[in-house]
């Protein structure tokens, strides 16, 4: 506010004299000079523009005081994402929590909606979402150059373990074996969330094992919308967060995680490979989970952010698609590099778990370290794949057992 003082100051006098004196002003003070030669008629509109310019900087001035300016636009978030500009989405408030890393390719998916989800977003059944092939061309490329997409995420790639290193660096902003800071990942369209930090350590523990993360949100219980870090939408309000968890795995991780899992009864899972043809979960085939909500002063509930089977398998193939055309596609064909991106593509599974009680805190992580200690102990790396052989620190091979 005291930076716009001098403004203000300037403004005020200069419009006094225009008003009280503005023939003599101008005349005398301004355009006397024979350099100036301004017609007498201008006198009139230039003492109205110094009385608006002293009408903008004195708002300026008055709007803080009655706590109507902001001086961080971008601190005011009136939802979890970041509600898009089009005036045809003005009434949305509710999304899926796949696109949380990826929000212009979800909007350029479901732009040709006639209307949005306000208010909750309901059983449905099929969402129009544009292909994946028509949208591809364009949103699926990256803002940064293939070279500089190397020297980030590997100019050559010897095993999964490289892979995995790639993704930690991501989380931890350490330096990769190139001496780079890894800004971005193929699901990733900026820098980590705020509340990312949160759970960066786990995060990264996971990741250097083998789990690679793609989208997360830890357990809120309550906490302030003002909050910096967590907060959203009008204040003195209260936000809720059920901890969430998405991920690829190997198939000998993704058969130990069916195996736990019946430990954690309050644990919803969805678990699909590429393909489609092995879809696994706990939860309803239509209902979506709410996954964030807030509670305002007099206002309903709003839940912006869900869990949705549907648009689950939608994304699934987004997220696997990723792998080739945004890494894969930077070595050749017929490079070790490219092999290990391919494999982990093609035989990798996509996972979302969602804890439902967010009183009692986290506990995904735990689950998910109870598979990795669990696989350590059997002497079964996650690294095993079900048919192909891939270079390894730990050179090992399984195949895939059926699910029954």
């Amino acid at each position: 506010m005291f930076t716009f003082l001098p403004t203000i100051v300037v403004s005020l006098s200069l419009s006094i004299l225009f008003h009280l004196f503005p023939r003599y002003t101008c005349s005398n003070l301004f355009l006397s000079h024979s350099q100036f030669r301004l017609s007498p008629y201008l006198v009139p509109l230039i003492s109205l523009s110094i009385s608006n310019l002293y009408l903008i900087s004195l708002s300026i001035f008055l709007l803080p005081l009655q706590g109507m300016w902001c001086d961080d636009p971008l601190s005011l978030k009136t939802l979890p994402w970041k509600a898009p500009a089009s005036h045809k989405r003005c009434a949305e408030d509710v999304r899926p929590i796949f696109w949380a890393q990826r929000p212009k390719s979800y909007i350029h998916r479901s732009k040709e909606w006639d209307d949005f989800p306000n208010g909750r977003w309901g059983n449905s059944s099929s969402p129009a979402f544009g292909e994946l092939a028509d949208y591809h061309l364009f949103y699926l490329r990256t803002r940064w150059k293939p070279e500089r997409l190397r020297v980030m995420w590997g100019e050559e790639l010897n095993c999964p373990e490289d892979v995995f290193h790639v993704f930690e660096c991501y989380l931890t902003g350490n330096r990769n074996k190139n001496g780079v800071k890894v800004t971005s990942l193929p699901w990733n369209d900026d820098e980590l969330a705020m509340e990312t930090s949160l759970l960066t350590q786990q995060l990264a523990a996971i990741n250097r094992r083998g789990v690679l993360t793609i989208n997360s949100q830890p357990a809120v219980n309550g906490r302030s919308s003002s909050d910096p870090v967590i907060g959203w939408g009008e204040k003195g309000g209260f936000v809720y967060q059920k901890a969430y968890l998405e991920f690829f795995c190997s198939p000998s991780f993704m058969r130990a995680l069916m195996t736990v899992l019946v430990d954690y009864p309050q644990v919803n899972y969805h678990i699909v490979n590429r393909q489609g043809t092995e879809n696994m979960t706990n939860c309803d085939s239509y209902q979506p989970i709410a996954v964030t909500w807030g509670v305002f002063p007099g206002m309903e509930i709003i839940q912006p952010t869900v869990v949705d089977p549907v648009s689950f398998h939608i994304w699934k193939d987004e997220a696997f698609m990723l792998w080739g055309t945004h890494w894969a596609s930077l070595y050749s064909p017929e490079s070790t590099s490219h092999h290990i991106i391919s494999h982990i593509q093609n035989t990798y599974y996509l996972v979302n778990l969602v804890d439902n009680d967010f009183v009692s805190g986290n506990v995904l992580f735990q689950l998910v370290n109870k598979v990795l200690d669990g696989m350590s102990k059997a002497s079964s790396p996650t690294t095993e794949t079900d048919q192909n052989t891939l270079p390894s620190s730990s050179s090992s091979s399984s195949s895939l057992l059926p699910i029954v």
